[in-house]
């Protein structure tokens, strides 16, 4: 993948080379700041943090994930993505009994409870954003833009018809909205419920809601 120039940053492919330094980012800038993680205190859990890291390891894998790099070389910016297909069969879930479980769950209930290709029945490959994360410093910069902008030349590259992105933070989500995206589902938090009526996640403010995201593309 060649690289993309902008003001003081390239947007790259991540290559296995990068692991390390990319879970380390992510460690620092993304499962710290994500409010799922928060309001389980997922991080201070090892068992728990491993099965994160297993699937952060299987998205970066899949030659859809980008880095973004400033001019003196250091690793500012992440995206992973995937791509949803419309006749993709999908095994049950692989045994879990740490929190990320929750994660999970939640996840697959919001999946169902939004049906995408059932919404969009014109749409049969998608590509989805799995984990966007950008350096503390260099926010508000236009690297989370680049990011995307790459993440659409990926889709496209890929006959994708649109990008998913699954939104649990009330940042991301506006970051979605400021990029055209268009908001086709939302949870209130204080909804979700574990067995015992009690909120299952409560993360601190302004997260309130998990929104689900999707930017249709133009694929002449």
């Amino acid at each position: 993948m060649s690289n993309t120039a902008n003001d003081g940053f390239s947007i790259e492919a991540i290559t296995k080379e990068d692991r390390q330094a990319v879970i380390e980012f992510l460690d620092k800038f993304f499962h710290r700041d994500e409010p799922l993680n928060i309001a389980l205190e997922l991080m201070d859990d090892v068992r728990a943090k491993a099965k994160s890291d297993a699937f952060n390891n299987s998205v970066l894998d899949n030659g859809l994930a980008c880095k973004a790099v400033s001019s003196d070389g250091h690793l500012i910016g992440v995206i992973a993505n995937s791509v949803k297909c419309k006749f993709d069969k999908h095994g049950d879930d692989a045994e879990d009994d740490t929190k990320f479980q929750h994660i999970t769950k939640f996840l697959n209930k919001i999946g169902k409870e939004t049906n995408f290709f059932y919404q969009y029945p014109n749409v049969c490959r998608a590509l989805t954003i799995d984990i966007l994360s950008v350096d503390d410093k260099y926010r508000g910069k236009g690297v989370c833009k680049s990011l995307m902008d790459k993440a659409r030349e990926l889709a496209l590259k890929n006959r994708c018809s649109m990008i998913y992105v699954g939104c649990s933070s009330y940042f991301s989500a506006k970051a979605a909205e400021r990029l055209g995206f268009q908001c086709i589902y939302t949870m209130s938090y204080e909804d979700y419920l574990n067995d015992k009526g009690q909120q299952m996640f409560n993360p601190p403010t302004p997260h309130t809601h998990f929104k689900v995201y999707v930017l249709p593309l133009d694929n002449d």
